[in-house]
Order: C-alpha cells, then structure tokens, then sequence
C-alpha cells in the first residue's frame, strides 16, 4: 500500500497504478502489528539494527527514506504518532486500523484499485513489461513491484509466493527460518514455570561462545522461552542452522558473581531457620528459585538453609548466572513474526529497490532478504523499500529512475505537489 501510493503521488495521474492482492482485504497482517496498536516505526531504527546479505545497500535504502521521512509521509496521510519506551512510535490513537484505513483512503484519493482475492500465480518479462497471469486473466504492466511478504505468521496471509515469483525472474533466495518469535528449548523445570516472566540477561551461544545477548523480560513456556529480549535472539539463531545451541539466562545481571556469592552466604547466616524451598523466596519468583534450586542439584528442597556448604553456593550462583536451556529444534512458523532470510538484497538496487537483473522489476519488504529488531524495526524496513519502490517504479515508467531525484526528502510527500 506505501508503494502503490508513492507511485501514485508520483505519477501525479499521468500514468495508472492497481494493487493486486491474493488476500481478500489489504492490510491483515499489519492489523496484528504492536499487539493491535501498530508500532509503526522505532526512533532508532538504522541499517545496523538488521541482518541482511547486503549492509553497502541496506545504507542506500535508508539514505533515500529513514524514519523521519516514513513519519513525514504518514503525517501527510493524517496520522499523529507519538514516541514511547525504547523509541517504540505508536498511533496516538493506539489503533493499528487507523493506519490501515489512512493508507486505503489514500489510494482511493488517488484513484489505485485494491484487486483483493486476485493472486499472480505467474509472471514473465515481455519486449513492453510484464505479462501476469491471476485468476482474473492475463495483467500487462510496464514495471512491477513485488511487495509479497514472508513465510511468517501464515495465519496472517504469510506466503512463500513472493520468493518463487522473483525467482522466476532469475533471483536467488537464501535459507528461510521462522524469526521474532519463541525458541523452542529442553528443560525438566519449564512445565513449572509456565507463563511465569522474569528479568533477565539472555543469551544464544554454541561451543565457540556468545552469539548474541540482550537483556529483558523472559516468559517461560511449556516448551519454549518468549518475550521480546527472546525473539531477539531468535533472529540470531535462524541464522545459526547448525546443532548444539543453547540460550543462557543470567537471573540477576545487576550483580557479578563474587556478589550474588556474598549475598547467598549472608542469606545462609540471616536464614538458617528455612528450608531450601524457600531460600531464594524474595530474590526470585518462588517457583523460579525452586528450579534454580533443582537445577543446582540442592534436592531434596526440605532440608534446612543451614546445611548449604561453600561448595553449594557457588553452584547455586553458578546456574543463576548461566542457566542454561537447550535449542530443542526449529520455531514454528505461526508463532512467527518475521521471515529470516529471502531474496538476496545484493541483487537489488539500493537508490531504487529496482532489480539488478531484471529492468523494470522492482521488490520491497519482507519478501527481501532483510530482517531487523523487535520493536517497529521491521515495519519501518517495509515503509522505507515500499516508499522506495514506489516512487522509483513510477519514475522508470516514463525515463530511468534519477537518484538524485528519487533521494529527494521530506519534500516529496507533499500532496500538493
């Protein structure tokens, strides 16, 4: 939708722009985005916040539309955004519909067709573009943008079709793993702690060491670890396609470890009265403690806190600053929020998203091999390559796109114009 109205804005009437859809309504996918609120971009978004094949032209992309431009042009659809914690942007109205139905209207002022239900389940280049062939018949087009999406979340219309068109065309796609989401792990303690959160520093490691570390708020499941510091590093991990990984929770990062070992001897002296079920009762949620307890071989939890020798504590400590939880197997690709891996960027051009080898073709978004942080860092790479593509696609349908031109700032989403 951002890409069909670029075009549309740019072409300023002098050429036609209709937005084919296989889905029966635009726009389902981003209703789900920011649990219903959309956290439509991140103040910090930048080219170093994703994983890419390609960093020289993910810098181009975001040269040409960064985060102020995304929210310039959403200003002039009508939408006030506001900045919440960690440079999360919201809707001030907090409704994920309100975008959707600023960006519908838009493409209704301008004149593109929403052509829902319509998948192209094939396309080949022509001597004049582009012939497609959909339910509806053959579509002839001059330049075509493929902004498909993932394999992510295909309850929300997530597909692989994206990836088979351009591929058609001559492009290549890299390994794809489900991302942002839980991480499947093995433990005897999670089915005691489900739905439990905690505050922790976690970490995705093989036996070269740390791949990748954020702290935040964990969630146990059944089978799994979620939360947002845990879909971090599921990023980190669709990527490591090799066995014997293991996530790592530091229980208490505040504290190094000669500290926590001074605060659970002064606790062994303060209180000696208790049993060791209860020993970590007010550090931790208890059944947190009582697993962290197990997990250190302090069975059974019945004798007294009294009885903990030297040797006892440095253990307890040791699995507090590392507990670990192997990776049991793949994420699946309903709990999903993105797609790890797609058609190579390389084979795009930056200042343009048009293809490298296939004049008049152009791709944006998730389809892309592209994928950021949790926290809005996704979405903004769909507006900044779809405002791109847009704007670059109804450029090549008159001359060659000119970079200096399609690089154009804030300037260029005044509707006036």
């Amino acid at each position: 939708m951002a890409a069909a109205a670029s075009a549309g804005r740019e072409l300023g009437g002098r050429g036609s722009v209709v937005l084919f859809d296989a889905q029966p309504r635009c726009g389902k996918k981003l209703l789900a985005t920011g649990n219903g609120r959309c956290n439509i971009t991140n103040r910090c978004a930048k080219p170093s916040c994703y994983h890419t094949d390609d960093a020289q032209t993910l810098n181009r992309v975001f040269s040409g539309v960064n985060v102020d431009d995304t929210l310039s042009f959403f200003e002039t659809l009508g939408l006030v955004c506001r900045e919440e914690d960690e440079g999360r942007i919201y809707p001030s109205c907090g409704q994920a519909s309100a975008v959707l139905d600023l960006l519908r209207l838009e493409l209704s002022r301008l004149n593109i067709p929403e052509i829902c239900g319509c998948r192209v389940e094939k396309i080949r280049r022509t001597d004049t573009g582009f012939s497609m062939t959909s339910p509806f018949g053959e579509i002839r087009a001059k330049s075509v943008v493929i902004t498909c999406g993932g394999k992510a979340a295909p309850n929300l219309g997530g597909v692989d079709w994206g990836y088979e068109l351009l591929r058609s065309l001559g492009h290549s796609v890299t390994g794809l793993s489900p991302s942002l989401c839980p991480i499947p792990v093995e433990s005897p303690h999670l089915s005691s702690l489900k739905g439990i959160r905690a505050h922790a520093k976690a970490s995705i490691r093989d036996e070269r060491g740390e791949i990748y570390a954020d702290s935040g708020e964990v969630q146990f499941g059944d089978k799994a670890l979620s939360g947002i510091v845990i879909f971090q590093l599921s990023s980190a991990a669709a990527r490591e396609r090799g066995k014997g990984l293991w996530v790592e929770l530091d229980m208490l990062p505040e504290k190094d470890n000669d500290s926590l070992i001074a605060m659970l001897t002064r606790r062994r002296v303060l209180l000696p009265h208790l049993t060791m079920e209860n020993y970590l009762t007010g550090v931790f949620n208890k059944r947190v403690g009582m697993c962290l307890l197990k997990q250190a071989g302090m069975t059974p939890l019945s004798r007294s806190v009294s009885d903990l020798s030297d040797g006892d504590i440095r253990r307890i400590a040791a699995v507090i600053k590392g507990w670990r939880f192997p990776v049991s197997g793949k994420a699946q690709w309903n709990s999903a929020q993105v797609t790890s891996g797609g058609v190579r960027l390389s084979e795009f051009d930056g200042l343009t998203m048009q293809s490298r080898l296939c004049k008049g073709l152009f791709a944006a978004g998730e389809v892309l091999n592209v994928d950021g942080f949790c926290g809005g860092y996704n979405l903004q790479w769909a507006w900044s390559s779809g405002i791109l593509a847009g704007r670059s696609c109804a450029l090549s349908s008159t001359h060659q796109p000119d970079s200096k031109k399609i690089r154009r700032k804030p300037e260029y989403y005044d509707t006036n114009h």
